[in-house]
């Protein structure tokens, strides 16, 4: 009997993945953090840069990454604005001068709250994979973002979104791996 329950399940496809499903079980309540490693490729390095650090969901609205190597650097973003502190000096940017930054920003934070409908607001949204191992491919509605954003494409498993890439025009991209201890 043990057996053939043991067969039965080995033998059951796994549950594909769907939207609503993957965002209910990794939203994330806010104040949470975790580290990440993110690779930054650009044409015109020799090679990609990487960054590690951590992630911070403060609240509603209100993100923050802070690289610790191979520099130090605080980036917050609060609604509309973002503050950069680097080497002592804070810059000041309006998320309003760029919709694609302000779509991103937006797009991250919608995954970590499990905001479907904001989602679907400002891409189409392709998920493929088992509810242990999916992907949701998103690409941009809008084509003034278009533009400035190929698509983001988020990974993950039935507990936690483990990866974001960011693709970019011209071959850029940013490649975001997330957890405590994110691999070298």
């Amino acid at each position: 009997m043990l057996a053939a329950l043991v067969a039965y399940v080995s033998n059951t496809p796994a549950q594909s993945a769907d939207l609503s499903s993957i965002l209910a079980s990794t939203a994330v309540q806010p104040p949470a953090e975790i580290g990440f490693r993110e690779e930054r490729n650009n044409p015109m390095f020799k090679e990609p840069m990487v960054l590690a650090g951590r992630l911070e969901y403060l609240d509603a609205g209100v993100l923050r990454k802070v690289v610790e190597a191979p520099f130090e650097e605080d980036i917050l973003v609060e609604g509309d604005r973002v503050v950069v502190t680097r080497d002592g000096k804070t810059r000041k940017l309006s998320l309003n001068r760029s919709r694609a930054l302000k779509t991103i920003l937006g797009a991250i934070e919608a995954v970590l709250a499990g905001d479907q409908a904001r989602l679907e607001a400002s891409f189409q949204c392709e998920v493929s994979g088992s509810a242990d191992t999916w992907s949701l491919q998103m690409t941009p509605l809008v084509k003034a973002v278009a533009k400035r954003l190929s698509s983001i494409e988020v990974t993950g498993n039935a507990q936690a979104v483990t990866s974001i890439r960011i693709s970019l025009p011209n071959d850029e991209w940013h490649q975001m791996q997330i957890g405590d201890e994110p691999s070298p």
